[in-house]
Parts: structure tokens; C-alpha cells; sequence
């Protein structure tokens, strides 16, 4: 084996050593569960969920609920943002998972997975 390519293995080792090391903890979720559940008078109610992968950030941005409050689109709603385990999203908006989704969840084999959803239920 060339020198070079085991000095460029080792560096590449070293650098993602933190990383690994985070993800062989066990500790932590799969998936990221995101949620807004905002209802006033007159207006109905409304609901922004997200389920994403639990990426390691490797510069202290939280690129993810970045992404979730671009989807949402409105810092006001922003005000009502939980970040939920599993359980907890499960308990509060199973109902609101499609099924496919679900299977989705459970493989845990894909590749930047993200779901969103956006319901608003009108009451009058």
C-alpha cells in the first residue's frame, strides 16, 4: 500500500474520530421529530410536523430545524416549536403519519429522510 494513501486514511480517520464516536454511543435517536401545534380562535388549527435524520452537526448550526423553520415560513409560529422524542411525537400525532412514512421509519436505511406536513383544520 502506498504511504500517502494510509497518511490521507489516517488523517481522514482522525478528522471524523468525533463523529464516530458520537454515533457508537448508542444513545442517540435515529430520527429528529419536529412539531408546531398552534389553534386561536377564529383561525382554525394547524399543525407543521417534520421527521428527519439525526445528523451530527460538525459546526454548531442546527441545519435541520433550520430547515424546519423554512418550511414553516413565519418566525410567529416559530414561538411553538417543540422538539419531541419519538415516544412523545408518536403519542401526540400518530394519527397524522401516513403508513408508508411509518415503514419508512422503521428501515431506517435511507439517506437524508425527510418528512413534512402541514395540516390546518378550519372550524367554521
Amino acid at each position: 500500500m502506498n504511504n500517502d494513501a494510509l497518511e490521507i486514511a489516517k488523517q481522514g480517520i482522525e478528522q471524523y474520530k468525533p463523529a464516530l464516536e458520537e454515533l457508537s454511543k448508542g444513545d442517540k435517536s435515529f430520527y429528529r421529530f419536529f412539531a408546531i401545534d398552534y389553534f386561536a380562535t377564529g383561525e382554525g388549527r394547524s399543525f407543521w410536523l417534520m421527521i428527519c435524520r439525526n445528523y451530527q452537526s460538525y459546526d454548531d448550526v442546527d441545519r435541520e430545524k433550520e430547515k424546519f423553520a423554512k418550511f414553516v415560513n413565519c418566525d410567529y409560529y416559530m414561538q411553538g416549536f417543540e422538539e419531541l422524542t419519538e415516544r412523545e411525537f408518536l403519542d401526540k400525532y400518530t394519527r397524522f403519519v401516513p403508513y408508508f412514512v411509518a415503514g419508512m421509519m422503521q428501515e431506517k436505511n435511507q439517506p437524508m429522510f425527510t418528512w413534512q406536513t402541514h395540516l390546518h383544520f378550519n372550524y367554521s
